[in-house]
């Protein structure tokens, strides 16, 4: 299948509302823990969650456009992470499809690599553009790095390994709670709703 057809079929009837809700809570969680200056992000619970019941491709597009909206409303620094949270879809997306949000500890898996790889792609990004800060909660974890004698560059990756897994964990152990949870009235209308757990998983 074409990467346009799969894009169409997954955006299809109810999809298109459920993705502006994700985007939305994208925006939303991440404003609170930015506000809070928290250690994690949180920012990516809608990307996860499209990419389960509707596909990596929406989830691609969900990620890349709650980054260009959260640049838009104050957060210019933002819109340069856009690639981080085109893998992020895609990753969790392909995740889904091979059933490893059926399970709880395929799950904690999952959001163990997904960020280690989210740490890898976004390090070169905050090391060379912003120096590793970026006026959020992890910030303490870069000067901590850098402090004991890390260039900047792996300061950033360092600080990407000790928070992203932990963020992206608790990330995918929400929206796996969400989807054992949901009516199925509800979630068997989209593309991914063979990739929901069930209730005894």
């Amino acid at each position: 299948m074409k990467l346009s057809e799969q894009f169409t079929k997954e955006t299809s009837g109810a999809a298109i509302p459920f993705i502006a809700f994700c985007i939305a809570l994208n925006l939303t969680v991440g404003q609170v823990t930015s506000a809070l200056k928290i250690p994690i992000y949180l920012d990516s619970i809608g990307t996860v969650l499209t990419a389960v019941l509707v596909g990596p491709l929406a989830a691609a597009t969900a990620g890349a456009l709650s980054n260009l909206l959260a640049s838009a409303m104050g957060s210019p620094t933002m819109a340069f992470f856009v690639p981080v949270s085109l893998v992020i879809g895609l990753f969790s997306g392909t995740l889904a499809r091979r059933g490893w949000f059926k399970q709880w500890y395929l799950v904690v898996l999952g959001g163990a690599l997904q960020g280690v790889l989210a740490a890898v792609c976004s390090a070169p990004i905050s090391a060379y553009l912003f120096s590793g800060v970026m006026m959020a909660g992890t910030d303490f974890l870069v000067l901590y790095f850098r402090s004991v004698g890390n260039t900047i560059m792996e300061s950033v990756f360092y600080q990407g390994l000790a928070s992203d897994p932990v963020d992206k964990i608790i990330t995918y152990l929400i929206v796996f709670l969400l989807m054992r949870n949901l009516p199925r009235r509800l979630t068997g209308r989209f593309a991914g709703a063979a990739n929901i757990p069930s209730r005894s998983a």
